[in-house]
């Protein structure tokens, strides 16, 4: 029981170190703008990835079952 629970508490003690080396290493901002900036290229990149992908398996026309607005 001891094991297991040493275990459990350097999972704890490694999660919660990563988290604070991301914070300190991170742009931590208030300013809404340069953050939304942020926010900007975080969906911009992630549209990007999405089109990939579509594009690798082929997807990336429209399916003809797909009815026209």
């Amino acid at each position: 029981m001891k094991k297991h629970k040493t275990f459990i508490q350097s999972i704890i003690l490694f999660m919660v170190s990563i988290s604070l080396f991301g914070f300190l290493a991170s742009c931590s901002s208030t300013d809404k703008y340069h953050n939304k900036r942020h926010m900007d290229n975080v969906k911009t990149d992630l549209d990007s990835a999405h089109r990939d992908v579509d594009h690798v398996l082929g997807m990336d026309e429209p399916s003809i079952l797909r009815e026209e607005k």
